[in-house]
């Protein structure tokens, strides 16, 4: 498998491997790839640091339209369930 093969397949498990999703095999695997590749080391950086930066913008209140929205979503699931 080539270099470029490699980083594609562990960035697809970049958030599984955050999340702590990941069985330990996986994880390790990752885990041998970061250790010898810059750019996908980087990358995890950038991702944990947006996380982070996500995690601390204070909630948006939902608009009064959404909220009706959401209500009357939610009767008309309850009234299809029976």
């Amino acid at each position: 498998m080539s270099r470029s093969e490699q980083c594609r397949e562990m960035v697809a498990k970049l958030s599984e491997y955050l999340d702590g999703e990941l069985d330990d095999d996986l994880c390790s695997e990752v885990d041998d790839h970061l250790s010898d590749c810059v750019p996908c080391e980087s990358l995890l950086d950038s991702l944990r640091r947006t996380i982070e930066l996500v995690e601390e913008l204070p909630a948006a209140p939902l608009p009064d339209d959404v909220r009706r929205r959401v209500r009357e979503a939610y009767a008309r699931f309850r009234e299809d369930r029976g």
